[in-house]
């Protein structure tokens, strides 16, 4: 009886994860045919279009006053305020889906991170190849964005790059599970464990910035941690066949200041 009732609870939770992903999907207003990261729906007309519901994109031009996301992280602030990213990942099966602009992993429950006093709720996580923020200038071979929501207005993002070393595990399990290939390729459901996703969180960048995907909506505080993941090359070539080049170029950072947590600067980029 136990076991029956687990499996209805399971069950019943990987329902709701589809459902959910449309609600999302749906409030952003975009899918794959809105926008492309080349030709003439590139990045650098992503101003002139609009989503499926006829929402503009025009947040995504660049001016003089924007908050754009990616930018180079080169000049910063050493802030001794800033404490330890907390993070609370909760075991949870996702559900994997190709996009047509990424791979998105999206939670039945769970995991939040609370900033600033504030509670934010996990989403989803995805991935851009090559990297979409550089450091120093260099990209990474990828780079994996955690997206938590506290309001429609206010987002945080922690994000990771990865340079090529050994095998990561984490990823081992998404591989292993199947990464969806194409639009039309099933879900996937996979219970990655999240605690081995994450470098060293109590080490980041923080700023404010945007989505990097349209609507580009400017409600993110960006949490770039300074420790880069790594993966195999094998595994590297895994996600850039099927991703191609899904990153934004950098934007201007318009004079927005850059905070980092207490580290000599610079550093090895991808060292501890």
């Amino acid at each position: 009886m136990k076991r029956d009732f687990a499996l209805a609870v399971l069950v019943c939770a990987l329902c709701g994860i589809s459902a959910h992903a449309q609600i999302l999907a749906a409030a952003a207003g975009v899918d794959a045919d809105d926008f492309a990261y080349s030709g003439d729906k590139g990045p650098g007309f992503w101003p002139e279009l609009h989503g499926k519901d006829g929402k503009e994109f025009s947040a995504c031009a660049q001016s003089p006053s924007a908050r754009q996301s990616p930018i180079d992280i080169e000049t910063v602030v050493e802030d001794p305020a800033l404490r330890p990213l907390d993070v609370s990942f909760v075991e949870a099966p996702f559900v994997m889906k190709n996009l047509g602009f990424t791979i998105q992993a999206t939670p039945a429950f769970g995991s939040s991170l609370t900033l600033d006093g504030r509670n934010y709720s996990l989403l989803q996580f995805h991935f851009h190849t090559l990297s979409e923020h550089t450091v120093a200038g260099k990209h990474g071979v990828m780079e994996v964005h955690f997206v938590f929501r506290h309001s429609d207005t206010d987002f945080a993002v922690i994000g990771m790059l990865y340079r090529v070393g050994r095998s990561n595990a984490f990823l081992k399990t998404l591989i292993d599970a199947g990464l969806p290939e194409k639009t039309t390729s099933a879900e996937v459901t996979v219970k990655p464990n999240l605690e081995k996703a994450l470098t060293d969180s109590s080490q980041y960048f923080t700023y404010p910035g945007s989505l990097t995907t349209p609507p580009c909506s400017p409600v993110v505080t960006w949490l770039v941690l300074k420790q880069w993941a790594e993966l195999s090359a094998e595994q590297a070539e895994m996600f850039r066949k099927i991703l191609g080049n899904d990153f934004r170029p950098l934007q201007s950072p318009n004079n927005r200041v850059i905070h980092a947590t207490l580290r000599r600067w610079p550093f090895d980029v991808g060292q501890p």
